[in-house]
């Protein structure tokens, strides 16, 4: 019972920060919706889904590795050269088993590098990103190649005049929301972020959670890459580098503790929702592109400075 009080508190800061996160992703929806009248267009909402259901993808996975306390840099690497692997040419029943090993190896490298050989992990992550940014532009220098048209397909399908990302997407948030919050491993990774040497003297296997969290990490941008490859058709080794950053705002604008041990599936949606509402209202108001880039890192210090860590252990 006392082990239930004394995370009472780190239970409330998930919601808060999910709260707050979710009411300021509502408040700018109207704040747009009032401003620009195209943007409330059904076809408009159905584009802003499609957009960014790769970076929901991308964060839920990261959000898993920063709730353990790490950081996953690796991510939009990823992205690219999933999308590079399937535009190779060859048949789709290699390329596709290809990526997802390459997903499994990159996060079981990533966790192992991080929890085994302790490198710090912006350290670990940023060197992964360089290696797989390397191979990405060594087998595609420049855009091109064919991808598996079911991709293609997979990508602009409509269920029911809806686009099927936002199926699969919701799929994802359930998931990950499942193991969060109704497993044990949800309960081992708050543990880990929250107070890495008490969660070792408990019993919980630090190094295998931050292993299979960075693995959730690889396999989500790998999700990610998956669908930006089906959207564009072709193989780029340079698509995926926002996803990185994109994701870590998210999950910290959602009010997740980069520190670790706090946060919430709910506020890695709204932080997602946020993003890519800043991005759509803002082309609709004509707002030239390079202003989105600083306005993303100060709502990255924003968060960060009102979401902290304000006791030990929490």
């Amino acid at each position: 019972m006392s082990g239930v009080a004394r995370h009472a508190p780190a239970a409330a800061l998930r919601r808060r920060g999910g709260r707050v996160a979710l009411a300021a992703a509502a408040a700018l929806a109207v704040a747009i919706a009032l401003a620009a009248p195209g943007f409330a267009s059904p076809a408009n909402l159905s584009n802003l889904l499609v957009q960014n259901a790769a970076l929901l993808a991308a964060a839920l996975g990261q959000s898993l590795v920063v709730l353990a306390g790490g950081l996953d840099i690796s991510a939009g690497s990823v992205v690219s050269l999933t999308t590079v692997v399937l535009s190779l040419d060859a048949p789709a029943w290699v390329t596709l088993p290809v990526a997802a090993a390459m997903w499994i190896l990159v996060g079981v490298v990533n966790g192992l590098g991080v929890a085994w050989a302790r490198v710090h992990p912006i350290i670990m992550t940023l060197s992964s990103m360089t290696i797989l940014q390397g191979v990405a532009l060594a087998l595609r220098p420049s855009p091109g190649g064919a991808v598996p048209p079911a991709l293609v397909d997979i990508a602009n399908l409509e269920i029911a005049g809806l686009p099927l990302p936002l199926f699969w997407g919701v799929g994802l948030v359930a998931i990950t929301a499942y193991v969060l919050y109704a497993t044990r491993f949800g309960l081992h990774l708050y543990a880990v972020g929250a107070a890495p040497a008490n969660a070792r003297f408990a019993g919980v296997p630090t190094a295998s959670v931050l292993v299979a969290a960075y693995v959730a990490s690889a396999l989500g941008a790998g999700i990610a890459g998956l669908h930006v490859t089906g959207r564009i058709g072709s193989g780029d080794a340079l698509v995926g580098q926002s996803f990185s950053v994109d994701a870590i705002t998210a999950v910290a604008l959602g009010g997740t503790l980069l520190s670790g041990g706090a946060g919430s599936v709910g506020g890695t949606v709204a932080g997602v929702a946020i993003l890519a509402l800043v991005a759509n209202g803002m082309n609709f108001l004509g707002v030239p592109v390079f202003y989105q880039y600083v306005l993303k890192g100060g709502l990255l210090i924003a968060a960060v400075c009102l979401f902290r860590r304000s006791e030990p252990g929490l």
